[in-house]
């Protein structure tokens, strides 16, 4: 099974777990989107959570993709679910005929290169968009996804972590593969997705939360999930507003099984929060959800920050900088490869919500600090974070890989 024909374009099974608003789904749909030139794509998917925003727009910048969703594939992990999707993934397999199977995160890492080693793909390729080795599971849970992850490894042609300190955690710390697997392909963003950022423009962003021209605005992106650490960022909004005369409003924007949670954290701490269905004038926390176009909220955004206790690369840091916003970030995973420590922001403890206030406060204080950081995060992010190179990379390792297996 080779997925090429004489003269026709090699086929490609890219396989995420859900096309929703967040990193992998948009780095994987703009990466289809380049690469269906050269190659002919079938994008496999789940089913988004409850709290999810299904990112049917990125479709919309991308024509004439190939998307497939698999119902029964969920974000949380089910042995008995997970083998029906295995045999719906094989079915898929079996018609499309694909040279390369690519598969990211943590459930189409499993199934998907399962279902590809099954039928003899000739190239198997995973990414870790993040991993579950700590800060996800109890440590019991987290050596067995080790074990399984060690595995999973001996079955695929090249693994691609995101970042340098990522592929050192997968070498080095967890030892999941060796060098000779493992390559570094930095996350690339399309400057589609941040036209309007870019432009410097007010939008309806503004007007929809009632903004003052005076005000200071912070936000964090990110699903409100346990491993994102939002306790930490209660707290840093709490110690801000006790240290501060500025004004300042903070915003939300993401959403998760948390939410609930997190509200009532703030209401303890006496600070006033607004939902998106509830705005109400004088509150200082403002939760939006998900924004389908994240260039709209960073726009108006004067500083980025995220709580993770672990991540990925952390795309809302790297996009964030790419239109000009210092960050605030805790130096876990693959964050200290984004952001220049006291260049385009700072990097913190996640066990320090003193100094993380301390830092944020800086930003907040000082209107030339804050100039002179976003303008070095631009030139930084868009150096680090070029598609273009992204896109380069992959395409070639795709081309060699194939050369390779037809030897």
């Amino acid at each position: 099974m080779t997925g090429t024909k004489e003269g026709a374009k090699p086929r490609v099974l890219l396989f995420l777990n859900r096309l929703v608003i967040g990193g992998p789904a948009i780095d994987v749909i703009s990466m289809a989107g380049f690469l269906q030139n050269d190659f002919e794509i079938l994008i496999i998917y789940g089913e988004k959570e409850s709290h999810e925003v299904e990112a049917s727009y990125l479709l919309s910048k991308y024509p004439n993709l190939q998307l497939k969703k698999i119902p029964t594939l969920r974000r949380s992990i089910n042995p008995f679910l997970n083998i029906s999707v295995f045999f719906s993934v094989v079915k898929i397999i079996k018609s499309f005929k694909p040279a390369v199977v690519h598969t990211h995160g943590a459930v189409p890492g499993v199934v998907g290169r399962l279902a590809a080693y099954f039928c003899r793909i000739p190239v198997i390729i995973h990414t870790y968009h993040g991993h579950f080795f700590h800060s996800y599971f109890n440590k019991a849970f987290s050596t067995a996804i080790i074990l399984i992850e060690k595995t999973l490894s001996r079955i695929s042609d090249v693994i691609i972590a995101t970042s340098s300190r990522q592929l050192n955690d997968l070498v080095d710390k967890y030892k999941i593969a060796p060098l000779n697997k493992v390559t570094v392909i930095e996350l690339g963003i399309d400057d589609a997705f941040l036209s309007i950022a870019n432009q410097q423009v007010n939008s309806s962003f503004v007007s929809k939360y009632d903004i003052k021209e005076d005000t200071i605005r912070v936000g964090i992106i990110a699903r409100i999930v346990k491993v994102k650490n939002f306790p930490l960022f209660v707290d840093v909004v709490a110690e801000v507003f006790k240290k501060t005369e500025r004004k300042v409003v903070f915003f939300v924007i993401g959403d998760g099984y948390l939410k609930a949670d997190i509200q009532k954290l703030f209401s303890d701490k006496g600070i006033s929060w607004s939902s998106n269905e509830s705005l109400h004038e004088g509150a200082s926390v403002v939760f939006t959800s998900w924004v389908s176009n994240i260039g709209e909220a960073l726009s108006v955004l004067d500083i980025v920050v995220l709580t993770s206790n672990n991540e990925g690369t952390g795309l809302s840091l790297a996009e964030s900088q790419y239109v000009g916003k210092p960050v605030v970030a805790t130096n876990v995973g693959g964050v200290p490869d984004t952001v220049v420590e006291g260049e385009t922001g700072f990097l913190v403890s996640p066990a320090d919500a003193d100094t993380f206030a301390e830092k944020l406060l800086l930003l907040i204080e000082d209107d030339k600090l804050r100039k002179e950081m976003g303008i070095a995060a631009r030139v930084f992010a868009r150096n680090k974070f070029s598609k273009k190179n992204e896109i380069h990379s992959l395409k070639q390792l795709y081309i060699d890989q194939l050369k390779k297996n037809s030897n």
